[in-house]
């Protein structure tokens, strides 16, 4: 679910999206202003509206005018990338949007995919909890997907010993979730807790989390020559809703990945 937008938000938004429109506009009415009959409207009317019309079409031309220069001139980007979840935490980027987003909404809504979810679901349930114990006025709306654990002898590996070691990870991870879940969902406080967790039976092509569908930290995963699957070094780039390297684009597989899981989570169950 995507969370709601700020009125500055949907203001602006707004004043963009109309921007372009409103110069045809007021364009067109500066070429037919001599059309009209003077019957309508009189020669000074006529000259007053077409002067303050063209000021205002001037500064939206002009404002347009400096937006493609900014974007011109503006110093190329990198697109942030970390190697591991580690480094994500230390660079304090995640905790940052996190407390950000709960001091605008007070409501975050979490999504994630991962396999045996031994780094992210640690560090979110540490957050979680510190504003649960806290009895803060916020809503944790978390959806998490993981890869099932009974599918584990059917899937390939790097070898027994770390399938294995895999295994007892997402077991861990699994039912530490259900505990969670069953301890805190029902807390009666101020501070409301929904975890959905679904589970898949095949290798995802990536794995990360997102914050509200305006941010998502995303790794890839892959398949090495031997046909034996690899997690790309639990490496993350960071991607933000209308960013200039396809984020929207980004969040949108992303959630779209979500939804297939949770269909297929319908089948298994």
């Amino acid at each position: 679910m995507k969370s709601k937008k700020s009125i500055y938000e949907r203001i602006d938004d707004f004043l963009q999206k109309s921007k372009v429109p409103t110069a045809y506009i007021l364009f067109i009415y500066i070429a037919s202003v001599e059309y009209i009959p003077n019957s309508w409207v009189s020669e000074d009317f006529k000259e007053a509206s077409l002067w303050s019309t063209a000021i205002a079409l001037g500064l939206i031309i002009l404002g347009i005018f400096f937006e493609i220069y900014k974007k011109i001139n503006e110093p190329k980007k990198s697109l942030p990338f970390f190697r591991k979840w580690n480094d994500v935490i230390n660079s304090g980027e995640f905790l940052d949007l996190f407390k950000k987003r709960l001091h605008d909404d007070k409501i975050i809504y979490i999504k994630i995919i991962g396999i045996s979810l031994r780094f992210h679901w640690p560090y979110i349930k540490n957050l979680m909890e510190e504003y649960i114990i806290q009895d803060k006025n916020v809503e944790f709306n978390v959806t998490i997907a993981m890869l099932n654990t009974e599918a584990y002898d059917d899937l390939q590996f790097i070898d027994k010993k770390f399938k294995d070691k895999f295994l007892m990870h997402s077991k861990a991870t699994k039912n530490d979730i259900n505990f969670f879940k069953s301890v805190y969902e029902s807390k009666n406080n101020s501070c409301k807790c929904n975890i959905e967790l679904l589970e898949y039976n095949f290798m995802p092509p990536f794995y990360g989390i997102s914050l509200d569908d305006k941010f998502l930290f995303l790794g890839n995963t892959y398949w090495n020559k031997d046909g034996i699957f690899r997690g790309a070094g639990q490496s993350y780039n960071i991607f933000t809703e209308d960013d200039h390297f396809s984020g929207s684009e980004k969040i949108k597989i992303f959630n779209s990945w979500i939804e297939y899981v949770r269909n297929q989570h319908k089948k298994i169950k």
